[in-house]
């Protein structure tokens, strides 16, 4: 999956045209990124993760995996029978430049859902270029209460104070039926963000 990244990266730095000097003086050095957050949606706490949700956060992930694996075995080939998805969490936690946002009921430290977003540097640089939403999982049981759109009001609001303007979604379904669902969300909250969905 990362080499798929990285070519993805490559392509859309391809794509786009030679940045002005002003608009590289906008772009956040990784060092400067704060990724600590805290927003509550009523009886619903959104945060980053910490160390105490890594053995929930992998049996989570873990469930995802198998699921990306039946929609495509030759792109999700993760074998997870194998994978230390505990450690792959942490390592998800341990990059602080990243974002790796729970949902939680107050008073609970069930996980319902989480969110993870990566940021994409310029090549050979530490300016920020783009955000890229890798996952977003919520519980079947806890599905159709909003905490999905909740996650990425977080996820978009906090890109827009890095002074991120690309945000790239990764999904599996296809983009046109997700469209309207992360045009709701950039209307609600009114950000200058532009929202791109590749489907793999």
């Amino acid at each position: 999956m990362e080499s798929e990244k990285s070519m993805q990266k490559n392509n859309f730095i391809e794509a786009v045209s030679p940045a002005s000097n002003d608009e590289l003086a906008k772009l956040t050095k990784i060092s400067e990124i704060n990724n600590l957050i805290e927003r509550e949606f009523g009886e619903i706490t959104i945060h980053t993760a910490d160390e105490s949700f890594i053995k929930e956060l992998g049996e989570l992930w873990a469930n995802l995996a198998s699921v990306q694996q039946l929609s495509d075995s030759q792109r999700y080939n993760f074998f997870a029978e194998r994978k230390d998805w505990q450690q792959f969490v942490r390592n998800k936690i341990e990059k602080k430049n990243n974002l790796l946002l729970i949902a939680r009921k107050k008073g609970n430290n069930e996980v319902r859902g989480f969110l993870y977003l990566q940021t994409i540097t310029l090549p050979s640089s530490d300016l920020v270029l783009k955000g890229v939403v890798e996952d977003i999982y919520t519980k079947p049981q806890y599905r159709k209460q909003h905490i999905a759109s909740q996650m990425l009001e977080v996820a978009l609001l906090w890109a827009a104070k890095q002074n991120i303007k690309q945000i790239d979604l990764i999904t599996l379904e296809k983009p046109n039926v997700l469209l309207s669902f992360y045009e709701k969300v950039l209307n609600r909250i009114k950000l200058d963000i532009n929202i791109d969905l590749l489907k793999l």
